[in-house]
């Protein structure tokens, strides 16, 4: 069981296509303790994030935690705000995310986490616990493990 101390303040956006998937993740981390704020990613009709419009997601800013799903409607199209972008987007904005794909990829410590698509309960929490830090410290600038142009 979760500590109380460690979810107290942790919010995690769960950014997640299918709606049933994404019902089920964020009553599974609800379960768990977290708050949850969900997203289905880019949508119709350009199919363009609105953070990706703006340079910056409206609710990220409130989560400690982002569960991407890097399978969104328009990475399946090939139009629109693609995946990895988003993925970018949440990292320089200073958010941990857990990327859910098929794909694989690089992790960052602390910071970027790759699970395979369609997680189990546990799997998934699991991650987002390890990436939830008491106090909830921001990721400082020169901790960064890529580069960002200023």
């Amino acid at each position: 069981m979760i500590e109380s101390t460690e979810t107290d303040t942790a919010t995690v956006l769960v950014v997640e296509a299918n709606p049933d998937e994404r019902e089920m993740f964020g009553a599974w981390l609800e379960d768990a303790g977290y708050r949850v704020l969900a997203c289905p990613g880019p949508m119709e009709p350009d199919l363009t994030c609105v953070g990706d419009r703006t340079g910056t997601c409206p609710l990220a800013t409130d989560a400690s935690v982002v569960v991407l799903d890097m399978s969104t409607q328009s990475e399946v199209v090939g139009l629109g705000t693609a995946s990895e972008d988003l993925l970018s987007l949440y990292l320089f904005a200073d958010r941990r995310v857990v990327a859910l794909g098929s794909r694989p990829g690089g992790e960052i410590p602390d910071q970027l986490l790759r699970r395979r698509r369609h997680p189990e309960r546990q799997e998934l929490i699991d991650a987002v616990r390890s990436l939830v830090h008491p106090g909830e410290q921001p990721i400082r600038r020169q901790e960064r493990h890529f580069a960002r142009p200023d």
